[in-house]
């Protein structure tokens, strides 16, 4: 399992949300790129970025920023947020990201994002799902800020989009995220034991070293940490020990 550290944009900061919420908004000292290079220099092998003002009102966000980080790392950037169209793909690819995460589309037009899977390639494209339990107990993908579900659930999207080939799959149980109280173990068991052939990144609730070991067993790829990277929760030496 990877540990892929995370950065979250918002008028040029680092900055982390509790539960998505833009209220409930945690900055950061150091600058987006200064901090990019503390993780590559620590020893991660990909990092994740999302521009959250691209996520909330569309357009080119943080996109000049993220391409000057893409530009000075020497590690794999996928980025997300924002994307609506295929200009917004063309655009974050051209700024030097090497996989662009896919968000609400997935929930709102799943068939235009598997034409895009098969466009660009599967190692190209990750599908972003967040995800909440309903009153009936099945995982239901969020659109718009989580603030709609989707009409399918969550396993019924995936077997549309791991038949159009999708690989890469980042999914967050949005009542975890930024809690730092411990991830989904069972969403994640189910996913992996499901979708064998999908690369899981498990997102949402990572707070200690403890977290990551109790994740592992489960089958993910890679876990995503943000928060707990940024307040010292998680110590910067634990990024080489999850690198393979």
């Amino acid at each position: 399992m990877q540990l892929i550290p995370a950065i979250d944009l918002r008028n040029g900061r680092v900055v982390r949300l509790q539960q998505g919420d833009y209220q409930r908004e945690t900055q950061y000292q150091a600058g987006p790129l200064q901090q990019a290079q503390v993780y590559e220099q620590a020893g991660a092998v990909l990092l994740h970025l999302v521009d959250l003002d691209a996520a909330l009102d569309g357009g080119d966000g943080h996109l000049e920023l993220i391409g000057r980080i893409c530009r000075a790392l020497n590690i794999p950037v996928q980025t997300g947020g924002g994307v609506r169209d295929e200009s917004d793909l063309d655009a974050r690819f051209n700024a030097g990201a090497s996989r662009i995460i896919i968000g609400s589309l997935c929930v709102r037009n799943p068939e235009r994002v598997c034409e895009w899977i098969a466009r660009y390639g599967h190692e190209r494209i990750v599908a972003g799902l967040d995800v909440r339990v309903d009153s009936q107990g099945q995982w239901m993908p969020q659109a718009a800020g989580w603030t709609e579900s989707g009409d399918e659930d969550l396993f019924t999207l995936l077997d549309q989009l791991t038949d159009a080939g999708l690989k890469h799959l980042l999914c967050t149980d949005i009542d975890c995220d930024g809690m730092l109280t411990g991830p989904s173990l069972g969403l994640y068991t189910q996913l992996t034991q499901r979708y064998p052939e999908l690369s899981v990144q498990a997102s949402g609730g990572i707070g200690s070293k403890a977290h990551l070991a109790q994740l592992a067993p489960t089958g993910v790829a890679s876990c995503i940490v943000g928060r707990a990277l940024l307040e010292g929760q998680v110590p910067m030496s634990v990024i080489q020990d999850y690198a393979e």
